[in-house]
């Protein structure tokens, strides 16, 4: 099964997202896997839509 991706702009402080790139980096792991990461792990956590 295909996913499918939509490009995502967001705006961060210069300093955080640097920080956030090396992170990223030492842990190999992209910038944009580890936001979706982020972003499932929230959902999963504090969804009160998901039962």
């Amino acid at each position: 099964m295909d996913k499918q991706y939509e490009r995502l702009n967001i705006t961060l402080p210069k300093k955080l997202l640097e920080e956030f790139k090396k992170f990223c980096k030492a842990n190999g792991i992209s910038l944009s896997s580890r936001i979706a990461i982020l972003i499932r792990e929230d959902l999963e956590k504090k969804n009160p839509l998901k039962k």
